[in-house]
């Protein structure tokens, strides 16, 4: 499926913000999560925002609970597009509890995903089995994100814990870091309990990560995204983004809406 058509206002006007990359990008990457929509809705996200989407998150343990025809339906319409499907950290925790971890990425190998994520938000994982289960998941044939970060609030880890461990994933072989942000936004990585950013822990956290290429932040809220955006530029690494969100947030990313159009304007007049 061609994501890079002709859009309605190319050759009218220039994008406010320039430099956004366009697919198949190395940053910039938008991961959307799904909760489970259907076959239809899938199609019609690909066809109208297909080219703003880089990975789509089977969210949770969302998969587990479709019929597998669908599924493979669903996963081979967003492939086709040139989107890569991971499967949400829930999946592994739960596989990982149970025993059945092999058999687990044999499933996913099997249904096409690209992406396992290796978490450990909801339940323990011991630190040496966490290396070790990254390294088994590569040494399968599957790409690996592993999300750093917890779900309670209660547990949430700090910035020097949050670089030690993606240090480790990343000798350990993961292909991206995920900052724990989960759906709601709110108390936990990098966010106070208002959903707004804790600059100093992004500050250390940006500081001391060797490789921020890597590193996608979980943003679900829309002023999470701005912000970032104004600090990092438009080719910053974001992900829990809601379907229908994904709009919103390429406009910011192209100068098109909000304090990203401002500020470009304001810069033109320098």
């Amino acid at each position: 499926m061609e994501v890079l058509q002709e859009r309605a206002m190319d050759g009218v006007y220039p994008m406010p913000v320039a430099g956004r990359e366009d697919p198949p990008r190395q940053s910039g990457l938008t991961m959307v999560i799904d909760m489970g929509s259907g076959i239809e809705t899938a199609r019609d996200l690909v066809n109208s925002a297909g080219r703003y989407i880089d990975i789509l998150k089977i969210s949770s343990g969302s998969a587990a609970l479709y019929p597998v025809s669908v599924l493979k339906e669903k996963i081979s319409i967003f492939r086709e597009a040139g989107i890569e499907i991971e499967a949400g950290g829930s999946h592994f925790e739960v596989a990982n509890w149970k025993g059945r971890f092999k058999e687990y990425i044999k499933r996913l190998l099997e249904l096409k995903f690209d992406y396992v994520e290796i978490a450990d938000g909801h339940l323990p994982l011991e630190e040496n089995k966490r290396l070790d289960l990254i390294k088994q998941a590569k040494d399968m044939g599957i790409k690996v994100a592993t999300e750093v970060g917890k779900k309670l609030p209660s547990e949430n880890i700090k910035a020097p814990t949050i670089i030690e461990q993606a240090e480790r994933d990343f000798e350990a072989g993961t292909d991206y870091i995920i900052v724990e942000g989960k759906a709601s936004g709110m108390d936990v990585g990098i966010f106070n309990n208002d959903g707004s950013i804790n600059e100093e822990e992004l500050k250390e956290i940006t500081e001391g990560m060797s490789n921020m290429d890597k590193v996608i932040w979980e943003a679900p809220l829309r002023l999470q995204q701005q912000a970032l955006i104004l600090k990092f530029g438009c080719n910053v690494n974001l992900g829990n983004i809601f379907p229908q969100e994904v709009y919103p947030l390429e406009l910011m990313r192209n100068g098109l809406m909000l304090m990203p159009l401002i500020n470009a304007y304001r810069k033109s007049l320098e």
